[in-house]
């Protein structure tokens, strides 16, 4: 049996989206795609009664509950040293011993089977979970490859300028073809499929990839200012910018909140319709589910939403991203029980900081 494995150590989705689109009240019951357990944890600093984490990568949910317990035990330094965050030319104190001690400091605190994952993956904790996906580490490898064909300052020079039409016009100086050749060797079905696997793209229609990306990574130079955006610092430089700029449940101010909100979240290891079973109809204010509709057909796709209609309390909310794919539609029986909002849902799409996405949807239920 193939062991599980971190596909995402970070979620690739801008947890603004989700703030906004969610509107979390304090008191609401959420339920959220995990992944790599970023936007669970973001929501949770929105004061809700619980959020339900769920995930079918039992691989995914130890890494959430790495973050979750590290975050019950250990002051921010640690618990961002133990993950291995780092910030652009500023050393880490953390070595691997000092991180496999911060885990040995917690790790009586996880489930049996997040400890067991764990105890076998002491090296991922030694070198930083932080970007250990298999995600992460194709970015590592886009950025070694992108350092051979610039030199490495001119990509670095592109978090230094001044404003944001400078950004635009400093990247479209340097040699852009060049780009464009490591994005056609690497950004296409075939690679993108070894590192996601083959289903993702069960639904996607775009014949060039590369050339889809190419246009977003455009848009994202001219439209969002890197050294504030921490998706494109660590896509490109492997490590964040600058403290202030990262994701909400990172952030030093944040961390009080966090800690005091943590046993508030649940890992559950399944899909919609366990947690259906387990939790009963009528169960949750709001769901975020990130874009698990990207491989399903229109069909699968329209189940699932019964689903998770069937989950929802009375005017709860609910959104999903598609990354590549093209939008599922909803039958009819669906779209009686959801009012679209495609004015919000616009809106959101074109403030995303995490570039890579096709569309964002939200919903709220009639």
């Amino acid at each position: 049996m193939k062991k599980p494995a971190i596909v995402y150590s970070n979620v690739w989705e801008d947890p603004e989206l989700n703030r906004v689109s969610l509107n979390v009240q304090p008191g609401d019951s959420v339920l959220s795609i995990t992944s790599g357990g970023c936007n669970s944890l973001c929501l949770l600093l929105e004061n809700p009664s619980k959020v339900v984490s769920i995930d079918f990568n039992p691989a995914q949910i130890a890494l959430l509950e790495f973050k979750k317990a590290a975050i019950s035990l250990l002051d921010y330094d640690d618990f961002l040293g133990v993950l291995g965050v780092e910030f652009y030319n500023k050393p880490t104190k953390h070595t691997p011993e000092k991180r496999i001690q911060l885990y040995k400091s917690f790790r009586d605190k996880l489930p049996g089977e997040a400890r067991s994952f764990w105890d076998e993956n002491e090296s991922i904790i030694g070198s930083g979970v932080f970007m250990s996906g298999k995600v992460e580490k194709f970015f590592a490898l886009y950025r070694w490859i992108l350092g051979k064909l610039y030199n490495y300052d001119d990509i670095e020079k592109l978090f230094f300028q001044p404003d944001l039409e400078s950004q635009w016009k400093y990247y479209r100086s340097i040699k852009i073809k060049r780009w464009r050749f490591l994005n056609r060797s690497l950004l296409n079905r075939f690679v993108l499929s070894l590192v996601k696997g083959g289903h993702s793209f069960a639904q996607v229609e775009d014949p060039d990839l590369s050339e889809n990306l190419n246009r977003k990574i455009d848009r994202a130079m001219k439209n969002l200012y890197n050294p504030d955006n921490f998706f494109m610092a660590l896509m490109l430089l492997g490590k964040h910018f600058k403290p202030e700029s990262m994701s909400p449940y990172l952030l030093e101010k944040n961390y009080p909140l966090l800690k005091k909100n943590i046993d508030r979240l649940e890992t559950y290891y399944g899909i919609l319709t366990d947690v259906l079973k387990k939790y009963g109809p009528s169960s949750f204010d709001r769901l975020n589910l990130s874009n698990i509709f990207e491989w399903m057909d229109n069909s699968t796709f329209n189940g699932v939403i019964r689903e998770a209609i069937a989950l929802s309390k009375p005017r709860a909310r609910l959104a999903y991203r598609y990354t590549l794919a093209r939008p599922r539609e909803l039958d009819s029986s669906n779209l009686e029980k959801l009012q679209y909002e495609p004015e919000l849902s616009k809106k959101l799409f074109n403030q995303d900081r995490a570039f890579i996405y096709e569309s964002f949807h939200a919903f709220q239920l009639k």
